[in-house]
């Protein structure tokens, strides 16, 4: 009898799916796991899935979904050996907005209780906001030293375009082999590069070393919200250089995104999540 009880308490306990790519989903994982819910995590890669390892999850699935059809499978299958995801919440980065319509679209189609987290906008600081990197053609940066701390994906863009305008351009990249590799197949000398995570301590440190080293002039990165946005808005502020930033893509119409964890526990409890 004791066994029956506790194999019921588990088809009870709700399950959900977090697919992560920001920092707050191993924050947002940790506080759920302790508030007794069951959690699947995606991450794009085994070097992403470490933080995971140590936290008592149903599974931890390693690899990009890139395709409407592997986000449904993964639904699917889940219906099929454990009763299904009672909600899936999307943490993935701000700018990875393929991946978020996809999940979208997908759980829409099939009836999928779903939740979108985004972090929310901070206006702190009079960085010049662009639409797109063609927009630092409207400045003059002629003989300019720019750092990009745009991502490596959006890396090939907007150093084309920085160096177009006559600026040095110079670059920080993430130390992951990925970053590294399409670093290295860009045309920016490995001299303007600098290869670290963003920093750990509240004064960014390093960052203010590589301005130091190469006598920049401004940086651009993107309006992706969270600790990394911040801390560049406060380093360029108290070293008195210019802070572009590529604003954040346009919110999906159909999506009502919630923006810090005690709005997702809020919105989970509407939908009988508990």
């Amino acid at each position: 009898m004791w066994f029956i009880l506790i194999d019921i308490r588990e088809k009870c306990q709700p399950h959900l799916w977090l697919l992560t790519g920001t920092v707050e989903g191993h924050i947002f994982a940790k506080s759920l796991l302790k508030e007794g819910w069951k959690i699947t995590v995606s991450v794009v890669s085994d070097r992403a899935s470490i933080p995971y390892e140590k936290l008592n999850l149903e599974e931890i699935l390693v690899g990009a979904l890139t395709t409407e059809q592997e986000i449904q499978d993964v639904i699917l299958k889940a219906r099929v050996n454990h009763n299904g995801f009672d909600c899936v919440i999307d943490l993935t980065h701000p700018f990875a907005i393929n991946i978020t319509g996809a999940i979208s679209k997908v759980c829409r189609e099939l009836g999928q209780p779903f939740i979108r987290y985004e972090r929310a906008i901070d206006n702190i600081s009079n960085a010049f906001l662009i639409k797109k990197f063609t927009d630092l053609g409207n400045y003059e940066l002629t003989n300019k030293s720019i750092l990009l701390a745009v991502g490596v994906r959006h890396l090939k863009e907007a150093l084309t375009i920085v160096r177009n305008s006559g600026a040095e351009v110079y670059a920080r990249v993430l130390a992951n082999p990925e970053s590294i590799k399409m670093t290295l197949s860009s045309s920016i000398p490995e001299e303007n590069f600098a290869v670290l995570n963003p920093s750990v301590s509240s004064d960014g440190k390093i960052e203010k070393a590589l301005i130091r080293k190469w006598n920049i002039d401004g940086v651009v990165c993107r309006q992706s919200g969270g600790k990394n946005e911040i801390l560049w808005h406060q380093i360029c502020s108290s070293m008195s250089i210019n802070l572009w930033l590529l604003e954040r893509p346009c919110k999906f119409k159909y999506i009502n995104s919630i923006d810090s964890y005690e709005k997702l526990i809020k919105r989970l409890k509407s939908i009988n999540i508990e």
